[in-house]
């Protein structure tokens, strides 16, 4: 299925609202495995199938999918995962590189970086050391999100291209082999049911953001995407089988790709149990923790809370009270707006009522 386009001045679906992309789909599932930060409802076999690789493995399979991620990352509308590897077999090894760097070329997260956006890069300089490439990649997505040993061995493929091919190549067949055939084959009917149900609504009234709010169930209003969906060439939304509440968004190209757990949208009349019970899991997994229930008890005892409130009150420090209060808004048990500057909380006694609704239909109704 192809991806649909939208004007600015009004939503026109020309072919499918939400698509299974086969590439990106499972790139997707490989990049939660690289990551495996043990989130609530993402799919078991995020944490199963990281279990299974060796820390050897495991490495490789960061420095791949996350070192060396703009090199491979599906670019087009592969039929197939196999389609998109022999694609990459194919691929010449200096291609690989250029997609690398010409991509690291056009970020510019950090503020500092932005004030660079109109100098073009010295590549023979930052390619001169290992430790300039870190010093770059620092500048241009923040220091939080750089692993220094990942991009220090990725270094080491960008200036050998012809080892940077092989050890793609070698890695994502092993992958595929190993961990993610077998399970594709189990999810694609799911997910194929979940385009299914999404294709057949009119959607047609609905701007760019409420589109992204209603197929994800997530609103984009406070996230750095808010403003670029509407200035996206077109969208594409990925529903994956494995990454439960959370979204994932990137851009490729004038692309923008949207990655959303699986489901039936409301409204639909297929009916998917698989879908069903794989929602209720991933719903019910965030309130399976003592620390995020006593943070849902607080907030709804006091009505709203800023970020500050909720860790000084828990004692915990700022990166895990970000964390909880993430896992909990990716949930759909909180909201998030800005008061000041600052991030505010409050219950979604909506969301906690649709939650039990659902667990009622899905045990009680079976008739």
């Amino acid at each position: 299925m192809t991806p649909f386009a939208l004007n600015l001045e009004k939503t026109n679906i020309e072919a499918s609202l939400v698509s299974i992309e086969p590439a990106l789909n499972g790139f997707g599932s490989m990049l939660l495995v690289a990551k495996d930060e043990g989130d609530p409802g993402v799919h078991e076999w995020v944490s199963k199938t990281r279990m299974k690789m060796s820390e050897e493995e495991h490495f490789r399979h960061k420095l791949v999918t996350i070192g060396l991620h703009y090199a491979i990352v599906p670019s087009n509308n592969w039929d197939s995962f196999e389609a998109y590897l022999e694609k990459i077999e194919q691929t010449p090894p200096a291609k690989f590189r250029e997609n690398l760097l010409n991509s690291y070329a056009g970020i510019f997260i950090t503020d500092e970086s932005k004030k660079d956006e109109s100098k073009p890069v010295d590549w023979d300089d930052i390619l001169s050391s290992p430790p300039k490439f870190i010093a770059f990649l620092k500048d241009r997505f923040g220091e939080e999100h750089i692993d220094e040993e990942i991009e220090t061995r990725a270094y080491e493929y960008a200036i050998n291209p012809d080892a940077m091919k092989q050890l793609i190549v070698e890695h994502l067949q092993w992958f595929w082999t190993n961990h993610l055939k077998t399970e594709w084959e189990r999810v694609r009917p799911m997910l194929e049911e979940s385009v299914r149900a999404f294709n057949q609504l009119d959607l047609s009234g609905m701007s760019r953001n409420e589109l992204a709010r209603f197929v994800t169930g997530r609103d984009f209003h406070e996230t750095k995407w808010y403003g670029a969906l509407d200035k996206a060439e077109s969208l594409v939304f990925v529903p994956n089988a494995h990454i439960g509440p959370y979204t994932q968004t990137t851009k490729i190209g004038e692309k923008i790709f949207i990655y959303f757990g699986a489901r039936v949208p409301e409204g639909s009349e297929v009916r998917v149990p698989e879908l069903d019970r794989a929602e209720i899991v991933s719903k019910l997994s965030a309130l399976a923790d003592e620390t995020r229930l006593h943070i849902l008890q607080m907030i709804a005892e006091n009505g709203e809370m800023r970020s500050n409130e909720v860790m000084e009150e828990i004692k915990l420090s700022q990166p895990s009270t970000s964390r909880y209060l993430g896992q909990l808004t990716a949930s759909g048990y909180l909201q998030e707006r800005r008061v000041n500057g600052a991030k505010a909380y409050r219950l979604n006694r909506d969301h906690i009522e649709k939650t039990l609704k659902a667990v009622s239909a899905f045990l009680l109704d079976r008739s």
